[in-house]
């Protein structure tokens, strides 16, 4: 990973608290890049993907049923909200904390082979391990009955996972 990031919160509900990434340099979280893309606005499915995670945050949770788990590999929290070709890509920690990624329209059969997408998981899987990291040292703390994190949530480009 070339930049530096920070988790920020995004919602925090009755649920679960909904976080995103933000990276250095940046203004846009990278779910509001995804809420704020005109293409995706103009595709069929996504104001129900902008209802879910508001519903999931304030009553539902984030379960795994809502969620296509394994988008990565089966030591990392990758998970996709899809509603028809709309991918959201997520780290789904728990059915109380999920931090939203990127996503977009896909149009292969693979995130692999998709040019929009395919940097968007191995690029969440990098995240996964440097918050892992920092969890098991104590540096991160998320609290177990909101979802809640707290701690040191920015990382700089010299971090490794």
């Amino acid at each position: 990973m070339k930049k530096g990031f920070e988790i920020v919160l995004v919602d925090k509900g009755k649920c679960g608290a909904l976080y995103s990434i933000l990276f250095g340099g940046e203004k846009e979280s990278e779910l509001d890049k995804f809420l704020q893309s005109e293409q995706l606005h103009q595709e069929r499915g996504f104001n129900e993907i902008v209802q879910r995670l508001s519903c999931m945050t304030n009553s539902l949770g984030f379960r795994e049923q809502f969620f296509e788990m394994n988008e990565g590999l089966r030591t990392d929290s990758i998970a996709a909200l899809k509603k028809g070709r709309i991918r959201l890509y997520c780290l789904r920690w728990s059915s109380i904390l999920v931090i939203a990624g990127n996503g977009g329209i896909k149009t292969a059969q693979t995130y692999q082979k998709d040019n929009a997408l395919r940097h968007i998981v191995p690029e969440l899987q990098l995240i996964d391990k440097q918050i892992l990291k920092r969890q098991r040292s104590c540096e991160i703390k998320i609290e177990r009955d909101t979802g809640k994190m707290s701690g040191n949530l920015m990382f700089t480009s010299g971090d490794r996972s």
